[in-house]
């Protein structure tokens, strides 16, 4: 989905960032307002209540009764308009554009709603919701401009509040070596969020030998947990996940040091949207050599260059060697919708487990799928079921992550090759299972009975 031929740009730079400013920078979303004869809608993003107004009176409604409105609806009754709002709240902001469009329906995509219907995608297999959706964020790219951000991939935004609060969530199994240094980093990052910004981080124990502890030195909002029993890494993140308390959830490798202005990036994008799961590139570091001073440089990051020979593990077959550029490729993700893949990679798999973002109510209501174990790619089917139910991946490249560069986890490449192996199939499995519901597993690994 892209922004219609006939979009009327209305509102400009800058125009916002008074109005914005007085109210205390509260959380920012974008509804589109269809009028119809016996009613106007206010379409949220999925996730979010949208509003119906009948003559003065505006109510908060579920999605799928405004849905079932511009379904049942032949023709809108003027140009629809895109709308700048106060999340939860009626105030507008902002008008950014308008359109005439053909059905009222067409105005779900813009929003990162299934192109689709059934409505609400109730019915859809997670790959086919996966085909149906565009990650065109272009409405994000407007809102941006209208509070004077500037493009949301290249400049850098203000530090700004997040008073709903960040939670970061670390998984940790023998990484003795490196953990304080990652920790004294995402130190270094909380101390630039505004005076107030509550946030807490959880570093989750699986059940390493001999356990973990945490430096001194710390602040408090840091704490370790423990898990008796090997949960691996999608298992731990939802037992940290299950632990934490605020409403931006970030999750971030044990071997992963953030940028200093990593949480102020991030958070400045999900203020303005509340259907975003924001990546950024990773630098490799050696082992042996000390943090860098200067910014990471993401340029190895096979979301910016990769290069695939046959015979690669993966959904995907290779039958012959290619090289994919997918941030150029795609306009930083803007084209990387609707199934699109660029060689044997898609979308779901530009978002990895080293660092990402997004609300924690849409982390908590997927969780990390449970029967996973062992060496990749549970955050790519993760992310394939949050993109199914309405999530934009946005990513940030004003920051970014060192990562630190160590042998396989599993003990040897064979091994590790073969945990791959097996949790692909597990991968397409859950890829056939209905976007909507839960995550549908035998026996989910590490869940007590």
């Amino acid at each position: 989905m892209t922004a219609p031929q006939d979009f009327r740009l209305t509102s400009g730079s800058g125009e916002v960032a008074p109005l914005w400013a007085r109210c205390g920078h509260a959380p920012l979303e974008v509804l589109v307002e269809v009028p119809m004869p016996s009613a106007t809608v206010r379409l949220a993003a999925p996730g979010r209540p949208s509003w119906i107004g009948r003559g003065e009176t505006w109510r908060h409604a579920p999605a799928r009764h405004a849905l079932a409105l511009l379904a049942d609806t032949n023709q809108a009754a003027g140009p629809v308009r895109l709308l700048l709002a106060e999340r939860g709240r009626r105030r507008v902001l902002a008008i950014l554009g308008e359109a005439d469009v053909s059905h009222p329906w067409v105005v779900t995509g813009w929003l990162g709603w299934p192109d689709t219907k059934p409505i609400g995608s109730q019915g859809l297999r997670t790959r086919e919701a996966l085909a149906a959706r565009s990650n065109d964020y272009w409405t994000l790219d407007l809102a941006a401009r209208a509070i004077g951000f500037g493009p949301t991939d290249v400049a850098h935004a203000p530090p700004l509040p997040w008073w709903a609060g960040i939670s970061v969530v670390i998984p940790a199994r023998g990484v003795h070596d490196v953990l304080p240094g990652v920790l004294h980093a995402l130190a270094d990052a909380a101390a630039r969020l505004p005076a107030g910004t509550p946030w807490e981080a959880i570093v989750v124990d699986d059940a390493s030998d001999p356990l973990l502890s945490l430096p001194p030195g710390l602040p408090r909002q840091i704490r370790l947990v423990r898990s008796d029993t090997q949960l691996h890494c999608g298992g731990a993140r939802n037992h940290g996940m299950a632990r934490s308390r605020y409403g931006l959830v970030l999750f971030c490798d044990a071997d992963t040091h953030l940028a200093p202005d990593y949480l102020t990036e991030h958070v400045a994008r999900h203020l303005l949207a509340p259907n975003l799961i924001t990546v950024s590139l990773r630098d490799h570091i050696p082992a042996h050599l000390p943090v860098p001073a200067q910014a990471p440089d993401g340029s190895r990051d096979s979301r910016v260059s990769a290069h695939y020979k046959p015979g690669r593990l993966g959904l995907v077959p290779v039958p012959e060697p290619v090289t994919v550029h997918p941030i150029r490729q795609t306009r930083g993700f803007r084209d990387f919708g609707n199934g699109r893949r660029l060689g044997p990679v898609d979308l779901p798999f530009m978002v990895k487990g080293n660092n990402l973002a997004l609300p924690a109510a849409t982390a908590r209501s997927i969780g990390f799928p449970p029967d996973f174990t062992g060496w990749g790619p549970e955050d790519v089917c993760f992310a394939a079921k949050a993109i199914a139910r309405g999530s934009y991946v946005v990513p940030v490249l004003s920051t970014g992550v060192f990562h630190r560069e160590h042998p396989p986890r599993s003990g040897s490449a064979a091994r590790r090759d073969a945990e791959l192996a097996a949790n692909l199939n597990r991968y397409a499995h859950h890829l056939d299972g209905r976007a909507a519901l839960p995550w549908q597993v035998p026996n989910p690994v590490g869940v007590r009975r």
